[in-house]
């Protein structure tokens, strides 16, 4: 059987490009011919990046990781994921072109991630931070192009919020949006037959949008200065501070992290079971006190998660938009410190004054 994967009205979708693939050389991580396949213990085969994927948010505690197809249990580490050399050249002999597609978007990928500045496609909803992860549907035409094309590439586009700060960015209808966002890469994508789109993405670098222009396809292009503090240990502007003051910081916004997450959990705040471990699988170990802006990213996209827990005051565009390690640190620490004395335990006579 070959792969097919034109929709009820004919339009075309990321994947009409290996309308020709059998079944059995698409990745049902990604949907797209197998690039550098790797083969796991049960004897399927995914795409090494995609393996990389779902080994970086498995899910914490009990629940082991198994295999999407078979869910035999997946033992694997991102060490071991080495591509069959054999299969490769299978698959490069069988599909040059497609092969030739894959290998370009997945350099285009690396060549952006080592760049300063870019070019990506708009999307606008809601803030994101680096590492979050966000499900969306995606139905206005505008942005079903959109996906169209970043899946023949890249996989990556920009996402920004609705802003009403004075440093916003007015687009052409009117609206007026953050000037800093995240770019966010598409780890899984679902195309439905009527031309719409499930996707779920993760946030990668934090940028500045610098210039933007309307496309012919209808979403807006932003020109985008990549924040230079993610890959620095302290920003620019810290360096003529005190150092020691931006330590100290950084230990008082680390030190509050447990307090907070423990109020959360004991106190009936996470929105479902599990739900601050969801967040943890997501965003990775706490970066150490050295490194503040990383420090304050990983506690706000903690405190602000997708989906929300509604206990802390929204911080996600003030962080990006912060000029400093200092600053950045001190927005998340007030913003800890106001929500556990909004929150009420259990039994106290606040929680029960509010109940009446």
């Amino acid at each position: 059987a070959m792969a097919s994967h034109e929709t009820a009205s004919g339009a075309s979708t990321p994947f009409e490009d290996h309308a020709d693939v059998d079944e059995d050389h698409v990745c049902a991580l990604c949907h797209e011919l197998l690039y550098e396949p790797v083969a796991i213990a049960c004897g399927h085969s995914f795409c090494k990046q995609c393996l990389v994927e779902l080994l970086r948010h498995k899910q914490i505690g009990s629940q082991a990781l198994s295999c999407p197809l078979c869910r035999r249990p997946l033992h694997a580490q991102r060490e071991e994921l080495i591509p069959c050399t054999l299969l490769c050249k299978l698959l490069q002999k069988l599909y040059p072109d497609a092969w030739e597609r894959r290998k370009l978007a997945a350099d285009q990928r690396e060549q952006q991630s080592n760049s300063s500045t870019g070019q990506l496609g708009l999307f606008v909803s809601d803030s994101v931070l680096p590492k979050q992860r966000h499900r969306l549907h995606i139905f206005e035409q505008r942005y079903k192009a959109l996906i169209d094309r970043v899946m023949r590439g890249s996989r990556r586009f920009a996402m920004v919020g609705i802003s009403r700060s004075d440093d916003a960015v007015r687009l052409a209808d009117g609206s007026r949006i953050s000037a800093f966002g995240t770019e966010v890469e598409i780890v899984s994508c679902n195309g439905l037959a009527d031309g719409r789109f499930l996707i779920e993405v993760q946030g990668r670098r934090a940028f500045k949008i610098a210039d933007h222009a309307l496309t012919d396809a209808g979403f807006v292009e932003v020109s985008v200065n990549y924040c230079s503090w993610q890959s620095d240990s302290l920003s620019s502007g810290d360096r003529e501070s005190d150092e020691g003051e931006v330590r100290q910081a950084a230990q008082s916004a680390a030190s509050l992290v447990n307090e907070w997450e423990q109020r959360v959990r004991d106190w009936g705040y996470e929105q479902f079971r599990g739900h601050l471990s969801m967040i943890h699988t997501d965003l990775g170990q706490r970066p150490g006190t050295e490194n503040g802006d990383a420090l304050a990213l990983w506690i706000a996209a903690l405190i602000n998660p997708v989906p929300g827990l509604g206990v802390a005051p929204e911080i996600r565009q003030q962080v990006m938009g912060a000029s400093t390690t200092l600053e950045r640190l001190q927005i998340v620490t007030e913003a800890m410190e106001t929500s556990m004395r909004g929150m009420v335990k259990p039994g106290s006579w606040n929680a029960m004054w509010c109940r009446r």
